[in-house]
């Protein structure tokens, strides 16, 4: 599983730059040009859409 960050927090995005950057990716829309995250470290918060040139991979988890 993969580990994204955000790196441009625009568009309304402002409020989660307090948040621990660390996301998973949970749907994917219009060919993988929009995503919908979902936060690590509290997963009741979810960004709906946001580009996926906006985020990066930080990190893949191995299957356990």
């Amino acid at each position: 599983m993969m580990i994204y960050e955000i790196r441009v927090f625009d568009d309304g995005l402002k409020r989660f730059e307090k948040l621990t950057n660390r996301w998973f990716i949970i749907d994917t829309k219009f060919n993988g040009g929009k995503v919908t995250l979902k936060n690590i470290e509290d997963t009741t918060i979810i960004i709906r859409s946001i580009s996926s040139w906006k985020i990066r991979v930080i990190k893949t988890q191995g299957c356990l």
